[in-house]
């Protein structure tokens, strides 16, 4: 008796569901990136916005300061909200929402009195 069967579909088939998982792989790479991108951004670009604060000045541009730090990850920001909880006032708490891509991450720090 001799075994008769498709190589070539049989090689096809197997070589589906060795790859198929790949997919949902590479998707939570993308989210996990875009994760780590939103946080940095938010980190450093709320950095910047404090220490503008300090000085007396609100932020001209935000989005001067963020469009760099996306660069250096490779990512765009798609949107930001920065706001005060409370009240602006010193001491007071500075909040910052970046949206990059599928990730959202907001940063907050507190303001020294001046």
């Amino acid at each position: 008796m001799t075994d008769q069967g498709s190589s070539p579909l049989e090689s096809a088939a197997l070589l589906l569901i060795l790859v198929l998982p790949v997919a949902p792989a590479l998707g939570l790479y993308q989210h996990l990136g875009d994760l780590l991108a939103a946080e940095s951004i938010a980190r450093h670009g709320l950095r910047a916005a404090v220490l503008s604060h300090e000085k007396g000045q609100v932020p001209a541009s935000l989005q001067e300061v963020l469009d760099p730090l996306a660069q250096g990850w490779g990512k765009t920001v798609a949107g930001f909200s920065l706001r005060c909880l409370g009240n602006c006032e010193d001491p007071g708490i500075l909040s910052l929402t970046v949206f990059v891509g599928s990730a959202t991450a907001t940063q907050s720090a507190g303001l020294e009195p001046k």
